[in-house]
């Protein structure tokens, strides 16, 4: 369970470096909607990943994949499957480090 918040951690650091970067880019360009959307959108992941770290429940194989949610229509990744908690974290951690490119490319890029 240690190790895995260390990776949390380490995506606090990334957001604090995408803040800096967007802030930069923000000064040199002129350009505030990436200010806003890009340090905001990846503070809502790190919140989903907080949430599926602390995720404490019994997982067994056993349990389907993908269930129906429980509020609106069609379906989500399963956590209580061990399979659907990986790919759980690969989305969210992928969506993370997508993001960091993006304002590091956006600060690069002019």
């Amino acid at each position: 369970m240690k190790k895995q918040f260390y990776i949390y951690y380490m995506f606090w650091a990334l957001l604090l470096i995408q803040i800096m970067l967007t802030i930069m880019t923000s000064l040199s360009q002129g350009v505030i909607l990436p200010l806003a959307i890009f340090p905001g959108m990846s503070l809502f992941f790190l919140f989903c990943l907080r949430y599926l770290l602390g995720y404490n429940l019994k997982q067994s194989p056993s349990e389907p994949l993908f269930v129906l949610r429980r509020s609106g229509l069609g379906t989500s990744l399963n956590p209580q499957n061990p399979l659907g908690y990986k790919l759980s974290l690969l989305v969210v951690m992928g969506v993370l480090v997508l993001l960091f490119c993006l304002t590091l490319l956006a600060f690069l890029g002019k």
